[in-house]
């Protein structure tokens, strides 16, 4: 009588194990599918990262070429208002706006188009624009006689430079900008 006590008992154990074991195997496949998702994250992640970079670097080598270009003379005609060069009016508003925008007309900025990024993978080149802001008195000099006929201190003359870069992508962008005088 013995052995045939244990058998009934023996065979809902069997079952119970089936049981646990599928409860456990649901469970890894659980934290699988999270770890892989994580995972897809992450890359996505990781991917806009570098498409923000381009894009910053992109606008950083514009936004400096610019500043250069200032410098050198090479842009001087400020008077059109035109071809990425315009004279800040006020009352008018400013074209940056559009560029910030990302509705400025074809002819209303510069492409800039150097050496720097020339094997950068961009989703357009960066553009730019300069403008010519009223001229303003050094520290210490006397606003009222800057430039005036009696004083020889002249004013000094202000630029804004605003770059804008796309990365990649096209999905981020970047917008400098700098007062250069």
């Amino acid at each position: 009588m013995h052995p045939n006590r244990h058998r009934p008992v023996r065979a809902r154990q069997e079952g119970a194990i089936l049981v646990v074991t599928l409860v456990l195997l649901l469970i890894l496949t659980m934290i699988g599918v999270t770890v892989s998702r994580m995972q897809t994250v992450e890359e996505r992640m990781s991917r806009n990262e570098q498409n923000r970079d381009l894009a910053m670097q992109a606008s950083e080598a514009a936004l400096r070429n610019a500043e250069a270009a200032v410098l050198d003379a090479i842009y001087t005609n400020f008077a059109q208002n035109a071809n990425g060069l315009f004279t800040l009016i006020p009352a008018n508003g400013s074209i940056v706006d559009q560029l910030y925008a990302g509705t400025a007309p074809a002819g209303a900025v510069l492409t800039y188009a150097g050496p720097a990024l020339a094997n950068v993978p961009l989703a357009q080149q960066p553009q730019f624009v300069i403008e010519s802001l009223p001229p303003v008195a050094m520290p210490g000099d006397n606003l009222g006689q800057v430039g005036a006929a009696n004083n020889p201190v002249p004013p000094v003359k202000i630029y804004r430079v605003t770059a804008r870069a796309v990365g990649g992508d096209g999905t981020a962008t970047v917008t400098l900008q700098s007062i250069y005088r």
